[in-house]
């Protein structure tokens, strides 16, 4: 008798992560590497290598980061490489699947992704998924933590930051924003930073982004941020406390403004509610005193409170596969 498994898919353009109907959970790095020549392809065996395996060779890889600000980028490389990764984590999430079950997945894509880019997403799972639901990041949020009442979700992550209103039902266009101040802006300014100051040094995006993640903070007070960088290859230890609190509030102030214009054009009799259930998601969210930095932005509005979802990595798919399971069969089809 054939199955039908549940999948909860957040599509990020930095990691990708699933959470399926048999209890598995799968996180890997939204990136796909092809052999550069005939000696790679020899040496690794494969005519390309996903996520964190393809990362760890990348020298001999030409890499494909298939996603740009939350969408598949418009280019026939970059729908191949969508592909391949979401049904490789499907495959891996699901490794039990017979030929005859039913795979049924729901997608988190931007609060306000174009038709054109849900279509997109359409195009690439269409020979490895039955049935498909598109939903909005910050909604799946919302549907994981079952927060349905008068609060703000904000999903940072790594291509755009979303904003949603929930107010008791499903959220119109008017209730969602979408900012491309995200993670990899922060990444970018913090490159930025690092290079005017000590312009000898020498950065990767995967040393830059270890250092946000490890050391990222916008509160008032932390211990001194030294790390090890090198020059010419030799390794030195500089101070990059003040560049990382500088650059992180590069990213907050703009979602905090993003956060009041949210709360200013809601109904008035709920506005107050609005600004006391903020929540954050999404990686942004581990940034030291993030939560902190946004009720500190809101109290020339009134005053707010502000809260971090525990589980940042899996909320949004853990939202997308509670949908898949509750959703009537009707809906299903209308979508």
């Amino acid at each position: 008798m054939a199955t039908t498994f549940y999948v909860g898919i957040d599509l990020g353009t930095s990691r990708t992560s699933i959470a399926t109907s048999t209890g598995k959970r799968v996180s890997t790095v939204t990136c796909v590497g092809y052999p550069k020549d005939v000696i790679s392809r020899k040496r690794l065996g494969k005519d390309y290598l996903l996520g964190e395996e393809a990362l760890e060779n990348r020298l001999a890889l030409n890499m494909i980061w298939p996603l740009a600000d939350g969408v598949i980028r418009d280019d026939e490389r970059s729908h191949e490489a969508t592909a391949l990764l979401l049904k490789h984590i499907i495959a891996e999430g699901i490794p039990e699947k017979q030929e005859d079950d039913q795979i049924n997945v729901a997608i988190g894509v931007p609060a306000q992704a174009s038709i054109h880019n849900k279509q997109e997403i359409i195009d690439v799972t269409k020979d490895f998924v039955d049935k498909l639901l598109i939903v909005s990041e910050p909604f799946a949020v919302s549907y994981s933590i079952d927060r349905f009442e008068e609060c703000l979700i904000v999903d940072i992550g790594a291509g755009t930051t979303d904003l949603c209103r929930m107010h008791g039902s499903i959220p119109d266009v008017e209730d969602q924003m979408t900012l491309k101040i995200a993670g990899n802006y922060l990444d970018q300014q913090l490159t930025n930073c690092i290079l005017n100051q000590y312009p000898n040094v020498q950065v990767t995006p995967q040393i830059i982004k270890r250092i946000k993640e490890k050391y990222g903070y916008v509160s008032d007070v932390t211990d001194p941020v030294k790390v090890t960088l090198t020059e010419l290859g030799i390794p030195a230890e500089y101070d990059i406390t003040e560049i990382l609190r500088e650059c992180c509030l590069k990213l907050t102030s703009p979602i905090s403004e993003s956060i009041q214009d949210m709360v200013g054009t809601f109904d008035a009799d709920f506005q107050q509610k609005l600004r006391n259930n903020v929540i954050l998601a999404g990686g942004g969210s581990r940034l030291k005193g993030i939560d902190i930095a946004v009720e500190k932005s809101l109290v020339e509005y009134g005053g707010g409170d502000a809260m971090c979802v525990h589980d940042a990595e899996y909320c949004g798919s853990i939202g997308a596969l509670k949908m898949c399971l509750e959703m009537p069969g009707n809906y299903w089809e209308q979508i």
